[in-house]
């Protein structure tokens, strides 16, 4: 089975601060060893693109552009991507 992983979980992982962290990274690790394919999306890149680059006084990361597209470039390398289409909303 495909499992999406969530731009919450994304955040968690760029973010070796956050309290969820090792609990995010754990995750992803125990699902991976159970031969569980994770995907990302654009949507989901997105997201973490403009949450990853807000100010960390307001719930964001702090992070530069550059910044931000590297660590979502590690992200699209590590998880396969779904297509999204209009068909995907109804399914």
């Amino acid at each position: 089975m495909g499992i999406l992983v969530d731009t919450s979980v994304l955040g968690r992982l760029a973010n070796r601060t956050d309290i969820s962290h090792a609990a995010a990274q754990a995750a992803v690790m125990r699902l991976h060893r159970r031969g569980e394919i994770l995907h990302v999306t654009a949507q989901n890149l997105v997201e973490f693109r403009s949450f990853s680059t807000r100010p960390i006084a307001v719930n964001g990361l702090g992070m530069t552009a550059a910044q931000a597209s590297a660590v979502a470039a590690v992200f699209e390398a590590t998880f396969p991507m779904l297509d999204e289409t209009p068909a995907v909303y109804p399914a």
